[in-house]
């Protein structure tokens, strides 16, 4: 809230402008602000992958109808990418993931809001991809394509303000999952992570950074992350300029990283999307 105030105070003297400003910057965190749904798809079958894509494209225009229909707002998806700058980053033992999103909580736990069955999904393709391949499309059920799914239900704790701009495709997003290791975790990642945060979209390293807690997660999920961190950076950052910490800051850091481990890591691209929220 801090950034906020500070953005407000910068340059922007009519009230028209500060209520556009503000609208600017708190849209993005609306839709993390409840609780939405995340998702890990691992292909076992390597050579399923493309088809498997292709069934999600399809899903896409299906979607689309939904969020006209039904109660979701927004669906994204996800593959898990190499990152050579960062070889570290890559602890993942999936190769998508997809992001759903509701009106509210109220309208999530309602489900869907309007009855999803082969003939809608023909429906909302029509014109936009081949019957035929429709058809071949919905004939490739998970189990023909060896998927296998995590299922996590997380929900917004914080975030920064998100200078990234609308949604596109090619966008890329580093996901962390975390296992929370003492009862301070979360003070350190609200109350000193945070701030280091805000100072790079200041300084225009950094886009935006989200903080979720896991609520619940499917059988199959991993039971150990109990938080969920999704953040962006710029592609083509300034030259940061180093400093020598101070002794606080290396205690800070040095305790706020004993009260974490990262179990999942890594980057993802964004290569479909459907959004009621533009």
């Amino acid at each position: 809230m801090d950034l906020i105030l500070y953005l407000l105070t910068i340059n922007h003297k009519s009230k028209k402008m500060k209520k556009i400003l503000l609208l600017f910057i708190l849209a993005p965190l609306c839709l993390f602000s409840q609780s939405f749904e995340v998702m890990q798809i691992k292909v076992s079958d390597a050579s399923m992958k493309n088809d498997y894509e292709k069934f999600e494209a399809m899903w896409a225009n299906a979607h689309e109808e939904i969020h006209k229909k039904g109660n979701k707002v927004g669906w994204f998806f996800f593959k898990v990418i190499s990152n050579s700058n960062n070889p570290d980053n890559q602890k993942a033992d999936f190769d998508y993931v997809i992001l759903n999103f509701y009106k509210d909580d109220d309208a999530r736990k309602a489900g869907w809001g309007v009855e999803v069955n082969d003939a809608f999904i023909k429906k909302a393709n029509y014109g936009k991809i081949k019957s035929s391949e429709v058809r071949r499309l919905l004939s490739l059920r998970p189990d023909k394509m060896k998927t296998e799914w995590k299922n996590y239900l997380v929900t917004g704790l914080d975030a920064t303000v998100d200078t990234g701009g609308d949604p596109k495709i090619g966008n890329r997003v580093n996901y962390i999952g975390v296992k929370a290791l003492n009862d301070d975790y979360e003070n350190y990642e609200m109350k000193w992570f945070k701030n280091g945060h805000n100072q790079g979209i200041l300084s225009g390293r950094r886009l935006a950074w989200y903080f979720n807690k896991v609520l619940s997660s499917s059988d199959s999920a991993d039971k150990s992350i109990t938080h969920a961190i999704f953040q962006r950076f710029n592609p083509n950052p300034p030259q940061a300029q180093q400093t020598e910490p101070t002794f606080e800051q290396e205690m800070m850091w040095k305790h706020g990283g004993a009260s974490r481990e990262f179990v999942e890591n890594c980057t993802l691209e964004l290569i479909n999307f459907r959004s009621a929220m533009q």
